[in-house]
């Protein structure tokens, strides 16, 4: 099973995108291939959250992969050392937008950069920043397009 983290500092739109994944997941009978939950992007590492008055306890074993919203790029940059799982900064295009099986690609893509030896922040090779990428769907739907 493939556990995906939607990640953001307050969890305002996050916590809520992540249950309406979760709802496409049980409506497509997905739900013994793939999980989605909302971490705020400090709980990953335990870290001390403002919107959560304190230290949260650390949750990274609790997922496969971070698919983090587009305002934590910097966040990202500046806590790497604290992080073993793979995560990645939804392009702005696509947070919110996405149907579940493109976030599912999304997730399975970044992982198999991960597995295959990139570290934090993962980007895929042709976005060397994803607030600047061009496309509004899965990397691979946009790569296969492109051909």
């Amino acid at each position: 099973m493939l556990r995906i983290a939607i990640c953001c500092g307050g969890g305002f739109s996050s916590s809520t995108m992540a249950a309406n994944l979760e709802k496409q997941v049980q409506a497509k009978g997905l739900q013994d291939e793939v999980s989605f939950q909302f971490i705020p992007f400090s709980g990953l590492w335990g870290g001390s959250d403002a919107f959560f008055s304190g230290k949260i306890d650390e949750r990274q074993d609790e997922v496969d992969v971070a698919l983090l919203c587009p305002h934590l790029e910097y966040q990202l940059r500046q806590n790497l050392d604290k992080l073993r799982i793979p995560c990645f900064v939804l392009p702005m295009k696509l947070y919110g937008a996405l149907p579940v099986d493109h976030l599912i690609e999304e997730a399975e893509d970044v992982l198999e950069l991960w597995n295959g030896g990139m570290k934090n922040p993962i980007l895929f090779p042709d976005e060397p920043r994803s607030m600047t990428a061009p496309r509004a769907t899965s990397h691979r739907r946009w790569v296969a397009a492109q051909q």
